[in-house]
């Protein structure tokens, strides 16, 4: 959720809340004042009523006197003081020809030798139609209050916060293939100010990090080269002059290393290279070829293990890649499905419009399958998987494709989806 609407839908929460607190409040207040002006109305009434019947001691002319329904009924003689009786009730009107609410009062009297029960009534139609009134204008006012909050808000809300917008801006843009020294637009607000000083601070260390790493990248990749096939050559060299069966397994472990040490140095290189985005061409890639081709490659090594190959080759996805990236990411996946078979295995490859598959029986890599794509991640006693995983992994992503590993079965399976 975006911050002008979380802050908004609070606001509008809290403004609910008010309302509604204040809204029954002031019902409540309303109602008790309107009861309060009908009993005082109603006793106003009776008393004028008494005063008309101990001045002629009847009530014949009771009933004309009363400007709202009036019921008198004779009743049995009652003892001092005569109680007031206030409630609520409805009667008929014929005018609307419908029930309608009235509130109340009766009482007894005597008049000569009885006593009479008489029960006065005041309309609550008027008081009931002006509550429902003030209520409608209440929820009128409340509706435009809340729209004008909503958009005043946002408005309000989008000025003073725009400074920041702007800088988390600058930060969703920044990237360290394409390094910039963007610069922060000064704000009025202080905070944004002290925000945008301490990113700056932090792209400006990013920027001279970064650029550290890739230089210091570049220069070992170019100058170990050197040194290491001086030690290869000198190796095979020594090859010539050594006698003992010790002497030669030594030579061998030195030249295996060298070369091992030779191809991490690249794999390094080649991943500095991807960060920097260095591989520029864009064409079609016939991955049936690509995929005969490198199979052909490890064809010796596949007799050797008496690997079963299955091929199921679909079709040709049509995707746009750097030739040698992929090659460099079929190249991997086939010799790492060699590499880490077991004798008597299988290797199947299945490529369709959307997805290309490889599974290869081998054994358990003893880690989850996600730790094998980091950097030198040791998959098993043969030798370390992680560096070509970590290969194929930065491809399938640098060209905004998908990948999924998984270890079922004794089985090895890796699917790339375009």
């Amino acid at each position: 959720m975006k911050l002008l609407t979380k802050t908004t839908l609070y606001f509008i929460t809290l403004s609910l809340v008010v309302f509604f607190v204040g809204g029954v409040g002031l019902y409540e207040i309303m109602q008790n004042l309107i009861e309060k002006e009908v009993n005082s109305d109603l006793y106003n009434r009776i008393h004028f009523i008494f005063n008309e019947i101990s001045q002629a001691d009847t009530l014949q002319n009771v009933q004309f006197i009363a400007t709202e329904p009036i019921e008198i009924k004779k009743v049995a003689a009652v003892g001092n003081p005569v109680p007031f009786e206030l409630r609520d009730t409805v009667l008929y009107n014929k005018v609307n020809n419908a029930y309608m609410p009235y509130r109340s009062l009766s009482t007894v009297v005597k008049s000569g030798d009885s006593f009479y029960r008489i029960r006065i009534y005041k309309s609550l139609i008027t008081s009931n139609y002006l509550i429902e009134k003030v209520a409608l204008v209440i929820m009128l006012m409340l509706l435009l209050y809340l729209a004008l909050t909503y958009f005043l808000n946002r408005y309000i809300l989008g000025r003073v916060w725009a400074d920041f917008f702007r800088s988390l801006k600058t930060m969703q843009d920044f990237s360290l293939e394409s390094p910039k020294r963007e610069p922060f637009k000064p704000s009025e607000v202080i905070e944004f100010n002290e925000l945008n000083q301490v990113l700056k601070e932090m792209t400006d260390k990013l920027i001279s990090d970064y650029e550290g790493v890739k230089e210091f990248t570049g220069n070992l990749f170019h100058e170990v080269q050197t040194p290491l096939s001086v030690i290869k050559n000198k190796t095979e060299l020594l090859y010539q002059e050594l006698s003992t069966e010790k002497q030669f397994q030594l030579a061998g472990s030195i030249f295996s290393s060298t070369n091992r040490l030779s191809d991490i140095i690249k794999s390094l290189g080649l991943l500095a290279r991807i960060d920097k985005n260095q591989f520029s061409r864009k064409e079609p890639i016939d991955f049936i070829a690509l995929i005969n081709k490198n199979l052909e490659l490890y064809r010796d090594m596949m007799e050797s293990k008496n690997i079963r190959l299955e091929k199921n080759l679909i079709a040709r996805p049509k995707k746009v890649m750097d030739p040698s990236l992929a090659d460099i990411l079929i190249n991997n996946l086939i010799k790492n499905g060699v590499r880490h078979n077991i004798k008597d295995g299988f290797l199947r490859i299945r490529l369709t419009e959307s997805e290309f598959e490889i599974a290869n029986s081998g054994n358990n890599p003893q880690l989850p399958t996600n730790e094998l794509f980091r950097q030198f991640t040791r998959g098993s006693e043969e030798g370390f998987m992680g560096i070509g995983l970590a290969i194929v992994q930065k491809i399938v992503h640098h060209y905004e494709m998908k990948i999924r590993y998984d270890y079922l079965d004794n089985q090895h399976q890796i699917e790339i989806t375009f």
